[in-house]
């Protein structure tokens, strides 16, 4: 009976997890003064974003993500940081890109509930690089 008590336990607390994730919108993050985890982002991915009024207190920012390189990411975080006029960075928040890039490709993402800023910026955090089996040999 204590067995089939633990095993219920797991399956709930996992999905609870598993359902916390998909409703994720980022997480708030320390950075310090990084803006990415792999130098270079900018000569494979091209980001846009603007950010449009969500409420009287928060913006949404939208984009995409457009990749130039003839290889896929998977895997993809962008960093999303609303700054003042001075340029201090107000808030900050990882986010999963929902999709991967194909190469050459375009993939969307939203990230609401930002703070009314000056300035927002949208940076590629990390990726995983898909290698086709040709590209293996």
């Amino acid at each position: 009976m204590p067995r089939a008590m633990s095993r219920a336990v797991f399956v709930g607390l996992l999905a609870a997890a598993i359902g916390g994730c998909a409703g994720a919108t980022g997480y708030a993050v320390s950075v310090g003064d990084k803006t990415t985890l792999m130098y270079g982002w900018e000569n494979r991915f091209d980001v846009e974003w603007t950010a449009d009024p969500e409420s009287a207190q928060t913006r949404v920012v939208r984009g995409s993500v457009a990749n130039r390189s003839g290889s896929g990411a998977d895997r993809m975080r962008l960093l999303v940081q609303a700054s003042d006029a001075s340029g201090h960075v107000l808030a900050q928040r990882l986010v999963w890109l929902p999709t991967g890039v194909s190469g050459p490709g375009r993939a969307y993402f939203e990230v609401p509930g930002m703070p009314i800023a000056d300035d927002y910026r949208v940076t590629v955090w990390d990726y995983t690089t898909l290698e086709s089996a040709s590209n293996l040999r």
